[in-house]
């Protein structure tokens, strides 16, 4: 299989059992494909994990399961690929009450920005 059909088995997986159908929890298992994929932005997340596993102590665990930069890792690798768009789709309309557009992506881009989320 490819990593394309693996991740929708597993978010269907997810959207399917009540007791894991976190969005936190796919935002995560996302952020993993697309870090798979290569996506990075400003060397997070595959650079600056190689860079904290040759210099510990560079970034603490927090830098790296802070939610708001997970998602906002997610989105931007969701305006960059179709992919990892219709994965976040998928995610984003069964646990909001609106479905995802471009619209509401960039929307939530911006106010994560806002928060001063940054890589």
């Amino acid at each position: 299989m490819d990593i394309n059909t693996d991740t929708w088995i597993i978010l269907n997986d997810m959207a399917e059992d009540p007791d894991n159908m976190l969005y936190e929890d796919m935002i995560g298992f996302i952020q993993y494909q697309a870090n798979q994929k290569g996506i990075e932005f400003d060397g997070f997340f595959r650079t600056k994990w190689e860079i904290e596993a040759e210099h510990p102590m560079t970034f603490d665990d927090a830098y790296f399961e802070d939610d708001n930069r997970s998602e906002l890792y997610v989105y931007l690798a969701a305006e960059k690929d179709k992919e990892v768009f219709s994965w976040l789709e998928y995610a984003w309309n069964i646990t909001h009450d609106e479905n995802l557009t471009e619209n509401i992506l960039h929307r939530e881009i911006y106010l994560l920005k806002e928060k001063g989320v940054k890589f």
